[in-house]
């Protein structure tokens, strides 16, 4: 009875601790940690298998992690990308308008363009501010199909289609980060336009953005951890 009690708990608390640590010590590199992330989420989908609502949710964030490697991979550095990139960019944030999220995004969109747009004419080394746009509007993306995921698994599974507790995790982390996104354009643009040296979300940035993958890990593994235990338990 102990062990029922208390087991689930212990390995979650143990695991929580391990990836923090983990999380510190391949700060330096990320590769590693996008590596275990993936592990993650691929351990995770076949765990979990026969629950299509953790499946869903995995699969989500799966096509994330592989849109945003696309982009990065094939982005060109030229002006006709850049303007079909934030076109693309504005009919997002417009199709998911009804979200908070969003109206920020169109309004981070709105000042990256127009200052992109200013160091294109005035031919100046602009930073790389269009990965935090795409960012913002890969968030964006993911809290509308978390959001919707109920209603789309309902279609094809209405019998075990439900609310999970991961929904409302990653909608949540998926505002962080679209929040943090923002800070960092406004502050790039700031910095690159007036010449105030403010540097506070730069040297943040990463340490915010690995403390929310850390936690993420965690979610998904203790989602995992909660179907997992159980079997192994009665086993």
């Amino acid at each position: 009875m102990l062990i029922r009690a208390y087991l689930p708990k212990i390995i979650t608390a143990l695991f929580g601790g391990l990836f923090i640590a983990f999380g510190i010590l391949t700060f330096d590199n990320g590769g590693i940690f996008d590596r275990v992330f993936l592990g993650v989420l691929l351990f995770t989908a076949i765990i979990c298998r026969h629950d299509i609502n953790v499946v869903s949710i995995v699969t989500i964030l799966l096509a994330q992690l592989l849109l945003e490697e696309l982009v990065w991979l094939f982005w060109l550095d030229n002006y006709i990308f850049k303007v079909s990139f934030y076109i693309c960019g504005f009919w997002v944030a417009y199709t998911f308008r009804y979200d908070w999220g969003a109206k920020v995004t169109i309004l981070c969109l709105i000042l990256a363009s127009i200052t992109e747009l200013y160091w294109h004419v005035a031919d100046y080394d602009a930073p790389m501010i269009f990965w935090h746009v795409w960012i913002m509007i890969s968030n964006i993306t993911v809290r509308f199909l978390i959001f919707s995921r109920v209603g789309i698994v309902h279609s094809y599974f209405p019998k075990t289609a439900k609310s999970i507790n991961l929904d409302w995790i990653i909608y949540k982390l998926s505002g962080v980060v679209l929040t943090v996104q923002a800070l960092m354009i406004v502050e790039y643009t700031v910095r690159h336009l007036s010449g105030i040296n403010i540097l506070t979300i730069y040297h943040s940035y990463p340490y915010l953005l690995r403390s929310i993958s850390v936690f993420s890990v965690w979610a998904i593994f203790h989602e995992n951890n909660k179907l997992l235990i159980p079997k192994l338990i009665k086993a």
